[in-house]
């Protein structure tokens, strides 16, 4: 052993000597140091305005910011360089043969020529995290920076991320050292590692980059710049990259050894035993690596977490996705929860709603185990969560992706060509459904069965949506011609049941049903009587209460008059077998009726900017429009300007606009109403847990016209951003329609 690390110890000096007139390693400095200071100098001359978001460390998020360039590009680059540039030295003249004819081991040879290149990644991460530290340290006290930025150096953070990035390095330099000393040829080797490197992003792109991939490897330090979710140092594609670099190491060795394949591997025939024990055993390792991890189910359904903001909560609810019903409420003490329950929870989304002031979104089943981190600052909310449903949570659908399908139905083209429509999308459904079956955290855990099969039919239903629309549009302008549909379209169709309880809360779920059970139906009455008709001719079972309670309970909000709501109760709430699912939507129907137009309004009292309590009746006499918002609700501040701007358009008519926040937290309240038009009254609700019940507010933003006498006028106005929303203002008014 002490002749081996002698003799490597020699070649190494040997090789440092070669490679003075080189500049491998200021090469890899300056690399290293470039994407720190570019963005430096994008930083320094940016006229962008810093603002206040969630609490963040300055020094580790500019080191994130810089890296992905860096890992993405630059340091492969340089590796793909490095490598070809320090194995071409010695095959340019002869020198592998002259080394060779020295009283150095081969060992010493091959290896030492490699820890120089690791020397010089070293080098490369090294600059960029030192000229990082340097740049926005500079940065800090040279420009504006946001009051939640803290700048200690957050020093387990950068050494994991350091690792991390040398150890997804060691494969791609491996397999470059191991092409360039196998090619005698400079431009090959280098050409190969390019193609490698371009390759990356058209793989990517079709998802079709396998975790083993070395590029890929280094790619992930960028995409997953935190590290692993559940505290491992390394992602398994860190590690993957380490056992694969010593795979090629080993062979990379005996080639070069013995001066080509056959006599490295094969000859004597005694070495094929050898040499294919030695691949399967790394094969068998490999395997187990990359296989996937699934969690299971536990004994009981545990949902349980922390809250990290400078406000303090109290109460904590686990709303139901379909029937908007508390599951179960928790206690929250120091910000930190903990909801242990037997009840049966079907796999969905769920919300669970902190205190009424801000929703957050579970996917979630019985016997899960799950931990959710939440930050709350500055009226943002981040969520991370741990557990059973890892993959799942993190997981989010691709279904807003562009789709030709889709463009194709828009602009009316191959109406007249089922035969390549038809192709055109089994081929995109086919490439969506693969990608839905491909779902993998940072850690390589995959979703557990169930969902996976929900997500694969929700791809189904997209793409059967489209179908029918197509179909629709067909008959219309081919009336006499049949629509005969392939095999493969009519799998499709197989896979997805008109009875599957689970997908009831899917809005694409129920579009299906109601056209799959109404398409032979050809009487010409109104649509919604005609689906609600068909819905309660279904066999009675879970599923038909289920669906026709969430149908119903749709159209008696949308209803236009109490007695079209009325109408709906008596013909079909008694179709609902389930004493629950009836009692609530009775509620519901009792709801909707309190809050039809010409009922009282209930009173709601408030606080204005000055701290006095306001109740809305000192409006009467005068229309009232309440915005109901929040500090924290992102749809609140996009439909705010809009609600400004009508504000300022009819201060002059006889109505009053109301900004009415649900916010706890008084200062963020104040600081955000004070900046907005002085056309809006702003006020703070006294208690937003009575107000949401007396009005039914579920979800926010919501606008509520009460007229002059008290008495509602609309207790679910559209949006401002909608003009529908000025059109009842207007009516309201008594002014003229708007030309």
């Amino acid at each position: 052993m002490k002749q081996y690390i002698s003799n490597l110890l020699i070649a190494l000096k040997a090789e440092h000597l070669k490679k003075k007139g080189t500049g491998i390693y200021y090469t890899s400095i300056i690399i290293g140091a470039l994407s720190p200071i570019l963005y430096f100098l994008f930083q320094l001359f940016s006229e962008n305005k810093a603002e206040a978001g969630m609490p963040y460390n300055y020094y580790t998020t500019f080191i994130y910011d810089v890296i992905t360039p860096f890992t993405f590009f630059l340091f492969p680059m340089i590796i793909i360089i490095h490598a070809s540039k320090m194995a071409q030295l010695d095959h340019k003249n002869g020198g592998w043969q002259l080394m060779e004819t020295q009283p150095i081991q081969k060992f010493s040879i091959y290896f030492s020529k490699y820890i120089v290149l690791l020397l010089s990644n070293l080098l490369s991460i090294s600059s960029l995290f030192v000229t990082s530290l340097l740049c926005s340290f500079i940065l800090k006290n040279t420009i504006e920076i946001p009051e939640t930025a803290n700048f200690s150096i957050e020093f387990y953070n950068l050494s994991n991320l350091f690792v991390r990035a040398f150890a997804a390095s060691l494969f791609v330099t491996a397999l470059q050292y191991f092409l360039s000393v196998l090619i005698s040829s400079f431009i090959w080797s280098l050409l190969i590692g390019f193609f490698s490197l371009l390759a990356t992003s058209f793989l990517t792109s079709f998802n079709l980059i396998p975790d083993w991939y070395p590029y890929g490897i280094l790619n992930k330090i960028s995409d997953y710049k935190e590290g692993s979710d559940i505290g491992n140092y390394l992602l398994y594609t860190e590690v993957i990259s380490l056992f694969l670099s010593v795979f090629i190491l080993t062979a990379g060795f005996y080639w070069y050894k013995n001066k080509n394949f056959i006599r490295a591997f094969i000859k004597p025939y005694s070495k094929i035993i050898t040499s294919l024990s030695f691949t399967l055993l790394f094969v068998a390792i490999g395997y187990l690596i990359l296989k996937p991890k699934q969690y299971e189910h536990l004994e009981t359904t545990i949902l349980c977490g922390k809250i990290e903001s400078l406000s303090k909560f109290k109460n904590g609810y686990l709303i139901h996705p379909t029937i908007s019903d508390t599951i179960a409420s928790f206690k929250i003490i120091n910000n930190e929860f903990k909801l242990k329950t037997d009840k049966p929870i079907a796999l969905d989304g769920y919300k669970i709603i902190i205190d009424n002031s801000f929703p957050v979104g579970v996917i979630m089943a019985s016997k899960d185990s799950i931990y959710v981190s939440i930050k709350y600052f500055n009226n943002e909310v981040t969520t991370k969560f741990t557990g059973t449903r890892l993959a799942e949570n993190q997981y989010k659908s691709n279904n807003r992706d562009w789709s030709y399908v889709a463009y194709n139905l828009e602009q009316n083209e191959l109406i007249d060509k089922p035969k390549e429509f038809f192709e055109i999308l089994f081929k995109e459904w086919n490439k969506k459904y693969n990608n839905a079956n491909s779902i993998k955290t940072r850690d390589n855990f995959i979703p557990k069965k169930d969902f996976i099969e929900r997500e694969t039919k929700l791809v189904c239903l997209e793409y059967l949506n489209y179908l029918n629309t197509y179909l629709d549009k067909r008959k219309a302008m081919f009336p006499k011609d049949k629509t005969e549909l392939p095999s493969n379209i009519v799998a499709i169709k197989n896979k997805v049941k008109l009875n599957d309880e689970s997908l009831i809360s899917n809005e694409s779920y129920l579009e299906y049903l109601k056209y799959e059970l109404c398409k032979n139906d050809s009487r010409d009455i109104d649509v919604k009587l005609k689906e609600i008709e068909n819905i309660s001719k279904l066999k009675t079972s879970n599923f038909k209460n289920r669906l026709l309670y969430s149908y119903l309970k749709t159209n008696l909000e949308e209803a236009s008059s109490s007695s079209e709501r009325k109408e709906l109760i008596n013909n079909y709430s008694n179709f609902i077998t389930d004493k629950k699912l009836k009692e609530n939507l009775i509620n519901q129907f009792k709801i909707y009726e309190r809050l039809g137009r010409g009922n009282e309004a209930r009173p709601i009292q408030a606080k204005d900017l000055n701290g006095n309590l306001v109740t809305i009746s000192k409006f009467k006499g005068k229309f009232v429009a309440i915005d109901i918002w929040a500090t924290w609700c992102g749809p609140c501040k996009y439909e705010s300007p809009y609600f400004e701007k009508i504000a300022i358009k009819y201060k002059k008519e006889n109505i009053v606009f109301l900004g009415l926040s649900s916010d706890q937290d008084t200062k963020k309240w104040y600081l955000d109403a004070k900046n907005k038009s002085k056309s809006v009254t702003h006020l703070r609700l006294e208690n937003p847990v009575l107000f949401s019940k007396d009005f039914n507010v579920n979800s926010i933003p919501r606008f509520i016209l009460i007229d002059p006498e008290g008495k509602i006028y609309n207790s679910n106005m559209p949006r401002p951003s909608d003009s529908a929303f000025e059109i009842i203002i207007r009516k309201a008014l008594g002014l003229k329609e708007l030309e």
